[in-house]
């Protein structure tokens, strides 16, 4: 089977749509998984919680998305972030609201464990040191681990010299073995990384690997729509 891997799509419907088309024409995909912020900074998030309503996926809660249904205190972000959660919480209907008050915060498919900062914090811990690395490794129950949250692509390998973190490579497949693997897909909706293509990952499991790709998206549509 071949899952698309998403996190923070922070109701950027151009960059989802994008990365949607782009798994599709490379060969598709049975499922979506989410790791959390669908909604939150951008102006469609009924829209992106819809397309991923339209597939079959597995998902799990973000910070944004708790604190855009009130089940966290917009007290804890920054002012913009708490600005654009107030006003996704005008926007979402009861069903919306709903769908994501009903997500998990870890979830297990495939050996994966899903969550969107991490295992022993999964709403606000960004996995992006040595030490959270670590952590995270002694509090896996599965083999490999998707997070998101910080927005950077990268692969992070348990080995006898510690957390070992490697640059995403577009298009380079990484192979999954019995050795402890951390995975971040980077930002769907709002990358992180100084390059602005939309980030995602896809799981292979006859091949057994995580391949990162980047695809383009209309940035200036996205924009407008802000302002």
């Amino acid at each position: 089977m071949k899952a698309v891997i998403v996190s923070d799509v922070h109701s950027n419907i151009e960059a989802f749509q994008s990365v949607v088309d782009d798994a599709r024409l490379r060969g598709g995909f049975d499922q979506i998984w989410s790791l959390g912020d669908l909604v939150g900074y951008g102006p469609d998030p009924e829209e992106c919680i819809e397309l991923i309503r339209s597939y079959d996926h597995v998902a799990v809660a973000g910070n944004h998305d708790l604190a855009s249904i009130g089940r966290l205190s917009l007290e804890m972000f920054n002012p913009y972030a708490e600005a654009a959660n107030r006003w996704t919480s005008t926007r979402l209907s009861d069903e919306h609201r709903n769908y994501l008050d009903g997500l998990e915060l870890r979830q297990q498919a495939q050996g994966f464990t899903l969550v969107h900062g991490s295992p022993r914090d999964p709403v606000w811990e960004y996995v992006v040191s040595a030490d959270s690395a670590r952590a995270t490794f002694e509090e896996m129950q599965t083999t490999w681990c998707l997070v998101g949250h910080s927005h950077i692509p990268f692969a992070c390998r348990d080995s006898d010299n510690g957390a070992l973190f490697t640059e995403a490579v577009p298009d380079s497949p990484v192979e999954l073995s019995s050795e402890k693997l951390i995975v971040n897909p980077g930002g769907v909706g709002q990358p992180r990384d100084s390059d602005p293509r939309a980030s995602y990952a896809v799981f292979d499991s006859t091949s057994n690997t995580v391949t990162h790709h980047r695809v383009e998206y209309e940035v200036a549509r996205a924009q407008e729509k802000m302002r």
